[in-house]
């Protein structure tokens, strides 16, 4: 997977450059203008960053602090056509995934994209989003959710696994369907 930057677009001049970013054809109702992006990177609850590959900008993202504090919302993730299916997409949303879970009072990361989007669907759901769909501001879209494993349940997940484990090789019950 290249290296990959993101850096927080601030001047008009930075959301211009976004118009650089080409998509596949098959791509283009995905997407929206640079202009309109701009104004919605107004709001104080949206940041805009753009992806950049070796000092080249390579895409673009936004992030959004829902309206509920423990959520924050990954949208608008967009990839030059020449540098699609090379690790960029997903290691922009990986990258995303950790510095949201380091924001204090963050529980879980909401992907949202067209249902129709199958690259953005791949793509999430290989990143672990389970789906569901819900309507957004009167249009059909596909959430993808991700919550956080607390420390605490991580630890006793693990104890419970032990004790599970015991439990089964006491009885030779081989009913543990644990993945």
């Amino acid at each position: 997977m290249p290296a990959i930057e993101l850096v927080e677009l601030a001047s008009f001049r930075d959301f211009v450059a976004l118009s650089a970013v080409r998509v596949q054809p098959a791509q283009r109702g995905f997407t929206k203008h640079w202009l309109l992006t701009y104004l919605q990177s107004r709001h104080p609850a949206v940041s805009t960053y753009s992806v950049q590959v070796a000092g080249d900008l390579v895409g673009f993202v936004m992030l959004i602090h829902a309206e509920n504090p423990t959520q924050w919302i990954i949208e608008r993730l967009t990839i030059d056509r020449d540098h699609q299916r090379q690790g960029v997409g997903y290691g922009v949303a990986d990258r995303l995934i950790d510095m949201i879970h380091g924001f204090e009072n963050s529980e879980m990361v909401i992907a949202r994209y067209d249902p129709k989007n199958e690259a953005a669907r791949e793509l999430f759901a290989r990143l672990n989003f389970v789906e569901r769909e819900e309507m957004f501001r009167g249009r059909k879209i596909a959430l993808l959710e991700f919550e956080f494993e607390e420390a605490g349940d991580a630890e006793s997940d693990d104890a419970d696994d032990s004790d599970d484990e015991i439990a089964a090789a006491d009885t030779d019950d081989d009913d543990d369907e644990r993945g």
